[in-house]
């Protein structure tokens, strides 16, 4: 039980913190878990240039989220995350 309340304890701390940063990462954690799901789904043949979109816009607001957070090294990560999937785009659709 305790564990479940310290869980509890710890989601309400990150929202009264900082509410848009929250909602920021609940907006990237949905955006994340709906493309890995699609992506282990469609393993044999995935649509990459469908999931990598999806990964961007997780990746941005996770972004945003870090930049409001003062996190520097997970910013520095989705940072490079976001130029990834850009060229993974590109790459899926043929054009580099």
């Amino acid at each position: 039980m305790n564990l479940l309340r310290a869980t509890r304890d710890f989601w309400v701390r990150s929202y009264q913190s900082d509410r848009r940063a929250f909602w920021y990462e609940t907006v990237s954690a949905i955006c994340l878990f709906t493309s890995t799901t699609m992506l282990a789904l469609t393993a044999n043949s995935p649509e990459m240039y469908v999931i990598y979109p999806i990964n961007f816009v997780g990746a941005i607001f996770s972004t945003l989220s870090f930049l409001r957070r003062g996190a520097g090294w997970p910013l520095v990560m989705t940072i490079y995350f976001m130029h990834i999937h850009v060229f993974g785009f590109g790459r899926s659709l043929g054009w580099w």
